[in-house]
């Protein structure tokens, strides 16, 4: 649904429907990430999300509980997880190449993360 969501608006905002996919995409990836990591699969927790439209693009913001993220800038190296086999790993570098900005923060036990994406120029 939120994958759905996030595609409409971002049509509505103004992005192309192949820009609005991708954006689609990166939200799938950090709700993934929230429900596996933060939550641990575990049913019954809130993550509250929250769209705004911009001058130039839009803005999304994730607030939930739960463990906070562990994010590193360190590079993703497709070979080694390959021949370690290792799955996951990639959802925020995804993120981070589909969208102009990812962000998180954590303030009195409420993790945030927020996605920006802005518009190119015709």
């Amino acid at each position: 649904m939120v994958v759905e969501l996030t595609r409409h608006l971002a049509t509505l905002f103004q992005f192309p429907v192949q820009e609005a996919q991708k954006i689609s995409l990166a939200i799938d990836e950090a709700v993934t990430n929230i429900i596996k990591h933060s939550y641990d699969n575990e049913a019954g927790h809130e993550i509250r999300i929250e769209y705004y439209a911009a001058a130039a693009g839009m803005r999304i913001l994730l607030f939930y509980r739960g463990l906070p993220p562990d994010i590193s800038d360190e590079e993703v190296n497709i070979g080694r997880m390959i021949k370690n086999k290792r799955k996951g790993g990639l959802g925020v570098k995804l993120m981070k190449t589909i969208m102009d900005s990812v962000t998180y923060s954590t303030v009195e036990g409420e993790n945030r993360c927020e996605l920006v994406k802005w518009r190119k120029a015709k």
